[in-house]
Formats: C-alpha cells, sequence, structure tokens
C-alpha cells in the first residue's frame, strides 16, 4: 500500500500516463494510443470515464467493449469549481462526440452533477436505474452512476462512490459470492452474495498511515527508501502482531517510536513496520465488524501495489486471496451498465 496510497499509486501510474495521479478515483490507470491491430479500424462507440477526486482518466471504447484509447489529466474534482464540461473536452476533444459513461466523485455533490446514492442491498440493475443522463451544451448524452449507501442501527452508515462499479464489473465477470476488498486512501470490504451488493465497510488506511507517516510525531521514526514495503520482514511482523497477536492498534503505532529507540530499528524499516500495522489492524478490524468469516472467498481489487500488499498481509496470517486488476473491472463494470442503459448494445446484438 505504502510509503502512502497516494504515492504508490502515483508511482505505478508514472510510467503509463501521458504528461498532463489516486487515491480517490475508482482505479483507472490509462495510457494513451494503444489501439490494437483488430480494432484499428473500429470507430469509437463510448468513452467510459473514472473521475475522481485528483485526476481525470477516460477511455474511448469499441461497440464490444473494447479499449481503443486512453488519456488522463490532473482535472480532478477537487480541483474544478465548475467547468466540469470544458475540462471533459479538454482532455477527448479529438475524440468521436460519442456518449459518455462517468463514475466516481464526479457523482458528488462537489461534481458535475449529483447522482443519489441507491440504498444497498444493491444489485447492477438498481445501479443502472439509479444513473443520471443529461445532454452537455454540446449536445454530447452523458450517464452518470450512482454510489450506494448504507443504514444500519447497529453503526452509522456507511457510502461507497467509485467502487461500486469495480463490483459491478468483477460480477459481470463471473465473480462468485464472497469478499471483496478495495484497497486505497478509504478501503472498502464488500460482500457479493447472489449477484449483489449486501454490505460494505469503509476503512480509512490510507488517509491513516499518511497521517501517521508524515504528519504525526511518528514521522521521525520513519523514511522512504523506495523498497516495496510489503517485501520488508517487518511489514509481515506488524501484520502478525495486530491479527493474530491482539495488540491494539493505538498501543501498536506507538511501538513505532519505542522501536527506534529502544532497538535501534532503521525509520526505512519502522516504515514497512507502520505499513503492516495499518493493514493488519484494518484486517483485525474488519474481522472484529464481522465484515468477513473463516472461508469466505477473497478477491483485492485495485493497482496492482496495493493488491499485492494486502496479498501478503493475508498470506502472513494464512488466508490465500485473488489479486484482481482494478482498471479492468472499472471498464468492465461501465460496459455493463452502459449496455443495460441502451448506450452500447448488448452482446446478442452486436453484428
Amino acid at each position: 500500500m505504502l510509503p502512502s496510497l497516494d504515492a504508490r499509486r502515483r508511482v505505478e501510474d508514472k510510467a503509463a500516463r501521458r504528461p498532463p495521479t489516486t487515491a480517490t478515483g475508482v482505479g483507472m490507470s490509462f495510457r494513451r494510443g494503444i489501439m490494437t491491430r483488430s480494432r484499428a479500424s473500429s470507430p469509437g462507440a463510448l468513452i467510459a470515464v473514472d473521475w475522481g477526486t485528483t485526476r481525470l482518466r477516460a477511455a474511448l471504447l469499441a461497440a464490444d467493449g473494447g479499449v481503443l484509447d486512453e488519456t488522463e489529466s490532473g482535472d480532478g474534482i477537487g480541483t474544478l469549481s465548475g467547468g466540469h464540461e470544458a475540462a471533459f473536452e479538454r482532455l477527448v476533444g479529438d475524440w468521436p462526440k460519442v456518449p459518455a459513461i462517468m463514475a466516481g466523485m464526479i457523482g458528488s455533490r462537489q461534481g458535475w452533477r449529483e447522482a443519489p446514492y441507491v440504498s444497498c442491498p444493491a444489485t447492477p440493475a438498481a445501479l443502472a436505474g439509479g444513473i443520471i443522463r443529461f445532454d452537455t451544451g454540446a449536445g454530447r448524452p452523458v450517464a452518470i452512476v450512482p454510489g450506494i449507501m448504507l443504514r444500519s442501527p447497529d453503526r452509522d452508515g456507511d457510502v461507497i462512490r467509485g467502487e461500486e462499479t469495480q463490483i459491478v464489473g468483477l460480477i459481470d465477470r463471473g465473480g462468485a459470492d464472497g469478499i471483496v476488498i478495495l484497497p486505497g486512501t478509504h478501503s472498502k470490504w464488500a460482500t457479493i452474495a447472489g449477484g449483489a451488493i449486501t454490505g460494505f465497510h469503509t476503512f480509512l488506511t490510507g488517509e491513516m498511515f499518511e497521517l501517521l507517516s508524515r504528519h504525526s510525531f511518528l514521522r521521525h521514526s520513519v523514511a522512504v527508501d523506495g523498497r516495496d514495503l510489503s517485501a520488508v520482514p517487518d511489514f509481515t511482523r506488524a501484520v502478525r502482531r495486530t491479527v493474530e497477536g491482539g495488540l491494539p492498534f493505538l498501543a501498536a503505532i506507538f511501538s513505532v517510536r519505542a522501536r527506534q529507540l529502544l532497538d535501534g530499528v532503521s525509520r526505512e524499516d519502522n516504515l514497512a513496520y507502520l505499513s503492516g500495522l495499518v493493514i493488519g489492524g484494518e484486517i483485525a478490524a474488519a474481522r472484529d465488524a464481522g465484515a468477513y468469516k473463516d472461508g469466505a472467498p477473497i478477491r483485492i481489487v485495485g493497482a496492482k501495489s496495493l493488491a499485492r500488499a494486502y496479498h501478503k498481509a493475508f498470506a502472513a496470517i494464512g488466508r490465500s486471496t485473488e489479486q484482481v486488476d482494478g482498471t479492468e473491472m472499472v471498464v468492465a463494470g461501465l460496459v455493463h451498465l452502459a449496455r443495460v442503459i441502451g448506450l452500447l448494445p448488448t452482446e446478442g446484438t452486436r453484428s
């Protein structure tokens, strides 16, 4: 996950993006000009968009859902105060004037148009039914996917906006019942049962790591050296301390300082230890909250570095997981929803 969730994603995206990244989008990492020979002459039929707080990412799709071209910019929702149509058209202006389907924070109150949450449990059909549609000033049809809200008498409720599209993609690709973990700044644990999202929990794992490692007194006890933190032995040790040893999280994080003072642990190894503590703390909290049960299949959907860190954390406690590419699931989810609402032909009607 780390040195920080945002930073790790930026590193992972850097080699793939064109210049004018993240944790608050739903995970698309696009590359410009990846058109394959088989689709080189295919006309564009739809633009799929992942529009988060820090990045705007778009893919031009053929009628069969295949990706023809990809691009992105830094015009995330958090950087704009209006002007969404102009920002979008700047990015895709040289593409065909085809409809666009969008997911992520673009549908929030701070986005282009608010797409109200649908209630959990939520099926892909329910999400499709909650999509809002409008035409831009230039006449381009736009559809925005809603998020999901959960109300429970046992806790204060929860929301998802963006990750639901990845889960739809997983369901569309035959994802069976079980647990889906979508790591990030705000990590999501969702339960799939009977082709529906039946529950979820949010953990501020990435944001907590960022605060602790960069803004708390622990910043003096950690340092970045470019290694894969999940490959450092201290990462595994920390996961086991919190998940198997039951070390309370608030006590565990202070031990980062104690290790440096009492044992002379390097700041670089301590960063891996802190990473393992926050991920292990998340796993322990999810277990205690009933977010997963022993034996339930676990799929980790996200950027490769994040998925790898969680995979190693579960391996440290003897649990197997499946890693799923987050970018592919975003596109798959948007394609599925586009077919349901008629923006793309269904598989049986394509010529």
